[in-house]
């Protein structure tokens, strides 16, 4: 296509004629014809292939020029579309044929303005079969110093009923140039040429000051100003001197380079113009909006764009010039929803509103999210031949939008691993207090253990005491209490798996009795450690009331231990321990208080909270946790007054109740219930001998057997009134002989005696066929009441 001795092509340094000053319609004096070219230095150019790109049908024709705009080469048919044949044209320049040919010259011969502008609306000098004017398109072949060896093809094609575009949106409205901060020019675009009058060549000599309206040129001093030390765009609107005295308005942007050398600005006209003011006041308020907006025009079967306003530009990095004629397909990227676009083509073909959010791409590359808004703007006949397209910028409410989304799932994946965290570390720290629980309860059973294996001793090894039967019943008393105690300690494990429903066995309680109890358990604490210590601790009791409670005496014997052994492990010296009972109206209030090193605010506050301590290593945290609610179960109130230094008062009120009515009913049931005939099986011989023992002090006949097979015939042989099995046997369960003994005889009730009779009742799982549970170690008032009320059912 182009070979050349010198292929070093580069741009060309715009000479000419100096114009007359700026507004002159004069035009330049015509150029000497230059001196031929040798052959050898001329461009070769196989000119047959821009002849093979003339399609079929098609109404263009491409022309072949050098720098001085000269007809060089030309396809068929530029008859129709130039007025002439080729051996007339090659006579001739583009300056015979078209209007304003300077500034179509300096736009042939700038590569940075073709880019700006893809195409150039030339008016032909006379109108050729009709037209009178055509939509010009460069092919820049080489560009050289030396206007003789440039070449440039040219594809011309009629512009279509050139007569009607009187006032449409004018195709190019965007002005570009780069300026010193003083305001002079370094470069300009041709449309301030086309629009201010002169050639383009002359804007290099002057200055915005120079052209601007007098008025207007403190505004634009002040803009150059702000711009030339802002990082941001800056805009004005400012008025220009054109040829002919006329003024043109301009919307100026202008920003510092990335060097922040120079200063690069873009316009748009805005003029109102006298012949059309309404069209162009509606021009230059849609510019001055700040939602992009886009006027598409239908052509054929599909809308292009044919104006898109300032804001667009900004968003996109898009001049118009570059879009003009284009569809909304510019926009799309590889990211751009397939359904979104469906949606918009369909809105367009069926000529109605639309609105929806897609992805778009600017000019760089870079996605960003767009609310799309498409109205149709219909004529007299009800056809949409434009509409109106409004794109406002969605990307931060997208991100906004989707950080949160993900922010969201993040949450929510955070939220399943924390729960399984949480359960893993409930099951953790469970079992961890459950192992020192059983830490406590084994130094707790020590501590009862003591009494149990003392007070036995001394009655086998000196008998003597069994003869002081005031000593003696003091002595199995005490026993009896601290294995009383020993379960109750066993049945703190419940509170690992206790029901919040589950029923509590409550029977009235002297205060004063249990609390005198408590003290003997404790005496080893408050007594015998201190003084072996060193220290020498008091324990006073002011009873002031002689009211009973409900409540479950194991827990609230515990709960008062647990509240002496922390008041001695509160005292570092000599001190004293005050337990007093008072009415306080239908309340019994109890005090624990001590003289030990007391709390500060912080420690009162948070000693309620599980796992708490102040002993470390030594405390498990869960003492008072548990006390509490225990309190709270029976319906009380627990209250902590501390001072540091000074010592801890524990205040507890519960109702109260009448002490006589029901220990009497009790007594009554039990005194006037009747001899019951009683089968007890079970495989630990050292239990059938207690439990019956038990059951025939209270005037009931027993028979006992250790092997459930064995029973189970002397059922059939016999009647009797009540079956008493353990759960737990080797040869056969209580659950299997329970059922057994209903399918014998229905009527005849189970009552099963087991060590998971807690477990049992708080899961509210009662075995099938058994009537009623009783826990192990079964107290003797326990039994004989059940016992009662069978009988009394009888």
């Amino acid at each position: 296509m182009l070979s050349e001795s010198n292929s070093n092509p580069t741009k060309p340094a715009l000479s000419g004629e100096r114009l007359s000053p700026l507004g002159s319609e004069t035009d330049p004096p015509a150029k000497p014809s230059s001196p031929a070219i040798p052959s050898h230095t001329q461009p070769q150019i196989d000119w047959s292939f821009f002849a093979s790109l003339s399609l079929p049908g098609e109404n263009a024709v491409y022309t072949l020029h050098d720098g001085e705009l000269r007809f060089i080469e030309a396809t068929p048919g530029c008859e129709r579309i130039w007025g002439a044949s080729l051996a007339q044209l090659r006579s001739e320049t583009l300056s015979s044929r078209v209007q304003d040919c300077d500034i179509l010259k300096a736009w042939l011969l700038d590569l940075e303005r073709q880019a700006e502008r893809t195409s150039y609306h030339a008016r032909l000098l006379a109108p050729v079969e009709g037209n009178d004017a055509l939509d010009l398109k460069a092919i820049p072949i080489f560009v050289s110093p030396d206007p003789r060896q440039t070449r440039i093809a040219i594809k011309a094609a009629p512009v279509q009923d050139a007569s009607s575009q009187v006032k449409g949106f004018p195709l190019n409205l965007n002005f570009s140039s780069t300026h010193a901060f003083c305001g002079r020019f370094e470069t300009a675009s041709v449309s301030w040429a086309e629009l201010l009058g002169g050639d383009v060549s002359q804007f290099k000599e002057l200055s915005l000051a120079n052209i601007v309206i007098e008025t207007d040129r403190p505004h634009l001093e002040s803009f150059l100003a702000e711009a030339g030390e802002a990082d941001s765009v800056r805009s004005r609107i400012l008025r220009f001197k054109a040829h002919g005295d006329r003024v043109k308005t301009l919307l100026l942007s202008a920003r510092r380079d990335a060097n922040r050398s120079k200063l690069i600005v873009e316009a748009k006209n805005i003029t109102v113009e006298a012949d059309n003011p309404a069209m162009d006041l509606l021009k230059t308020s849609i510019e001055l909006v700040k939602e992009s907006v886009l006027l598409l025009m239908k052509v054929g079967p599909s809308y292009r764009i044919c104006y898109a306003n300032r804001a667009f530009e900004d968003m996109t990095g898009y001049r118009y010039s570059r879009v003009a004629g284009s569809s909304l397909s510019c926009l799309h990227g590889p990211k751009t929803n397939a359904r979104a676009i469906l949606d918009i083509e369909e809105a367009l073909q069926k000529e109605k509103e639309h609105n929806g959010n897609l992805l778009l791409y600017r000019k760089n590359g870079d996605a960003f999210w767009a609310n799309a808004y498409l109205i149709p703007l219909r004529d007299n006949s009800g056809q949409a031949s434009h509409f109106t397209a409004i794109l406002e910028d969605a990307t931060e409410v997208r991100t906004v939008s989707d950080e949160l989304a993900r922010k969201n799932e993040e949450l929510q994946s955070a939220l399943k691993d924390l729960k399984e965290t949480q359960k893993a570390i409930i099951q953790q720290e469970s079992l961890r207090a459950l192992g020192q629980m059983a830490s406590g309860i084994a130094h707790d059973f020590n501590n009862l253990l003591a009494p149990i294996l003392g007070f036995s001793e001394l009655l086998l090894t000196v008998p003597k005491a069994m003869q002081d039967e005031k000593k003696l019943i003091s002595y199995l008393k005490k026993i009896q209490v601290a294995a009383q105690d020993g379960a109750a300690v066993v049945s703190r494990l419940r509170e690992f798996y206790r029901s919040q429903n589950s029923p509590e066995e409550f029977i009235q309680i002297q205060p004063e009795e249990l609390l005198w109890q408590v003290k003997e358990l404790t005496r080893h604490r408050w007594k015998n450690q201190a003084e072996a210590k060193g220290r020498n601790i008091q324990f006073k009791m002011e009873i002031g009331s002689s009211r009973s409670i409900l409540g479950n005496e194991p827990e609230l014997r515990q709960v008062f231990t647990n509240l002496i052994i922390n008041a001695v492990d509160a005292m570092d010296r000599d001190g004293s321990i005050t337990v007093s009972v008072s009415d306080a109206k239908e309340l019994v209030r109890i005090e624990i208080s001590d003289t030990g090193c007391g709390m500060n605010e912080e420690t009162r506050r948070k000693c309620l909270e599980p796992f708490y301590t102040t002993k470390g290593k030594l405390g498990t945290g869960l003492g008072l946790s548990i006390v509490f609610g225990v309190v709270q179960r029976h319906h009380g109130t627990f209250d902590i007054q501390s001072t540091k230094d000074v010592g801890t008062r524990i205040v507890m009120q519960f109702p109260s109740v009448k002490p006589a009515q029901k220990a009497k009913a009790d007594s009554d049931a039990t005194a006037n219930s009747k001899s019951l005939n009683i089968m007890l099986v079970d495989d630990e011989e050292v239990l059938l001998e207690v439990v019956s023992e038990l059951l025939v002090s209270g005037g009931h006949t027993v028979d006992v057997y250790s092997d459930p097979n064995h029973s189970i015939d002397a059922f059939k042989e016999k009647r009797y009134d009540l079956v008493i099995t353990d759960r737990a046997m080797p040869l056969m369960s209580g659950d299997q002989l329970a059922a057994i003994v209903k399918d014998i005889e229905p009527k005849t009730p189970v009552f099963m005696i087991t060590g998971f009779g807690d477990l049992i009742k708080d899961s509210g799982d009662l075995p099938e066929n058994v009537d009623a549970i009783l826990a192990k170690p079964v107290p003797l008032d326990v039994l004989n009441r059940k016992l009662a009320e069978l009988a009394h059912s009888k």
